[in-house]
């Protein structure tokens, strides 16, 4: 099973990113648009899992954020992955200057990492992805377009994380919840 740990998004922040993609796609051509059930933020991509070992990889996720407490995450401000040459991805940023976030990534970590999973080697860039491109020959007219749109920055409040699977196919990644991991300061 094809794993990850997200961050689920409420509908009222997907309405607005929707829209954001639907002005974007008028002018930005070759780029193949993340649908409204596939917007999250990754926080860890694990990869693929044995059946056997899809418990302990959930509970070591559970265990990575025990004790985290519910914050908010701000997102907004469109931009492109790589910064320079082709693109290849077309996001929406997230912040969240508290370091709640960054702790609550650096606990899943490590707690993946004991068993087996190993750490990203690139710092963690937190993005909500919109789009994505397979050969860009717009001679940077596309990066143009989505850095000088604007999104109206928006909050979106996060009581847990979720690990998903992903299977892929020919039209493209469909995900479901596999586990979800509730913050310490969350009561059901």
């Amino acid at each position: 099973m094809r794993l990850f740990v997200a961050i689920e998004l409420s509908d009222d922040v997907k309405k607005p990113l929707i829209k954001a993609q639907s002005v974007l796609r008028k002018r930005c051509d070759g780029v193949r648009w993340v649908g409204e059930s596939a917007m999250h933020l990754t926080l860890k991509f694990i990869g693929d899992v044995d059946d056997n070992d899809v418990v302990d990889t959930t509970e070591a996720v559970s265990l990575g954020v025990d004790g985290v407490e519910s914050f908010d995450m701000e997102v907004g401000g469109c931009g492109c992955f790589p910064d320079r040459g082709p693109l290849r991805t077309i996001w929406v940023g997230v912040s969240e200057p508290s370091g709640v976030l960054a702790s609550c990534v650096g606990g899943i970590e490590g707690r993946l990492e004991e068993l087996g999973f190993p750490r990203e080697r690139r710092p963690f860039s937190p993005h909500i992805t919109l789009g994505r491109v397979r050969d860009d020959r717009s001679g940077g007219r596309i990066r143009s377009i989505v850095e000088a749109h604007e999104i109206e920055p928006l909050s979106e409040p996060v009581y847990g994380v979720s690990v998903m699977a992903s299977e892929l196919s020919p039209h493209g990644a469909t995900y479901a919840r596999v586990s979800q991991a509730k913050f310490s300061s969350v009561t059901e």
